[in-house]
């Protein structure tokens, strides 16, 4: 009895395991699975990029325009002349006219270095020179009356003329030790104190003209073909919404391979002082052809790796072309291809088109 007691209770445990996990499923996890679950629906295209959602953007329609403004190309403001002043002599500085910053006249002596052994070999130099003047005469009268030979008589006038040319070089030499202004300008830095002793090619100060401005720029080198000399340029420069006016005096006769521009000079008259050599300057060079092109805003301009592209509203919807640009101004782009007339441009709203959005157009 006891054996096969033992044989039904191990038989019956593997039953009340089976019993036990449908009655847990049938109760607990059936309780977990909510009730009136909607019924999944088909994807489709509402709330995503390209579906029935519609972008408000404005457009620009496209069309034939003169620009005013010409082609607009960074430049730069040069002064006419610019020189780094220097010693051509050594010697010590015993004086410095000049003040840093100040207005200097041509031929004002900046810069004075010491020049006394100079003058006394000029002193010494120059009674020799009497006395040998003395001499050739004395020589020339005795030639004539045959009383000296003319060998004696040519070394005399030897000796003479290479002393008339040793004072010469010293007089030369003496000039050298005063360093000059070579034109009239505006003065900077000085890089000497006095009593310095300078070398050859020590460098004083740099000398700039101010008012002489040159405006430096390049443009594409389609517009050699133009009548670029004697043409008025406008500019601006940072800080300052002032227009200027200058002049093309002058084309560089040699296209740069590297950039494939030309490089082009406008003279300005700075005469209030208020722009400086060296500024960075937006140029605006106008057009001679009075050619019309289709224009677009610049802020529908896309710039990529692969060029410039933009925005159509093609049937209510959005189309991106690639174009290919001309000229630019300060607020309009030539478009060469790729835009024609009457095309609706989008301006607003680019970062959120993708190809095919629908999109409600409204004019700017």
């Amino acid at each position: 009895m006891k054996k096969s007691g033992k044989y039904i209770i191990y038989s019956t445990i593997p039953l009340l395991l089976v019993v036990a996990f449908l009655v847990y499923y049938t109760f607990y996890r059936k309780s977990e699975i909510p009730e009136n679950l909607p019924a999944a629906k088909p994807a489709s295209g509402r709330g995503m990029p390209g579906g029935d959602r519609t972008l408000p953007v404005s457009v620009h329609i496209a069309s034939y325009m003169i620009a005013d403004d010409g082609l607009l190309v960074p430049g730069t403001l040069v002064a006419k002349d610019k020189v780094e002043l220097a010693s051509e002599l050594s010697g010590r500085v015993v004086e410095i006219n000049f003040k840093e910053g100040e207005s200097v006249k041509k031929g004002d002596i900046l810069v004075r270095l010491n020049d006394d052994e100079l003058q006394s070999q000029l002193t010494r130099a120059e009674f020799q020179y009497k006395l040998l003047a003395e001499k050739l005469k004395r020589q020339e009268i005795l030639l004539s009356k045959e009383a000296v030979s003319r060998e004696d008589y040519d070394q005399v006038s030897t000796e003479f003329n290479v002393l008339k040319q040793d004072i010469e070089q010293l007089k030369l030499k003496i000039e050298k030790m005063k360093i000059r202004a070579p034109f009239d300008g505006m003065i900077g830095f000085r890089y000497i104190s006095p009593g310095a002793m300078l070398m050859p090619n020590s460098k004083v100060a740099t000398i700039v003209d101010a008012v002489n401005l040159i405006v430096e720029f390049s443009v594409p080198e389609k517009y050699v073909f133009n009548n670029l000399i004697g043409r008025k340029v406008s500019f601006g420069v940072e800080g300052n919404s002032e227009k200027y006016t200058s002049i093309v005096y002058a084309v560089d006769p040699e296209i740069d391979i590297k950039t494939r521009t030309i490089l082009i000079r406008a003279r300005y008259s700075n005469l209030r002082g208020n722009l400086k050599p060296g500024m960075s300057a937006r140029v605006s060079l106008s057009s001679d052809t009075k050619k019309e092109n289709i224009y677009i805003p610049n802020e529908a301009i896309v710039s990529g790796v692969k060029g410039h592209t933009v925005w159509l509203v093609k049937k209510g919807k959005a189309q991106s072309v690639q174009v290919e640009s001309g000229s630019r101004s300060v607020d309009m782009m030539e478009i060469l291809s790729g835009v024609e007339q009457g095309d609706s441009v989008i301006i607003t709203g680019l970062m959120q088109l993708r190809e095919g959005i629908a999109v409600k157009a409204s004019k700017n």
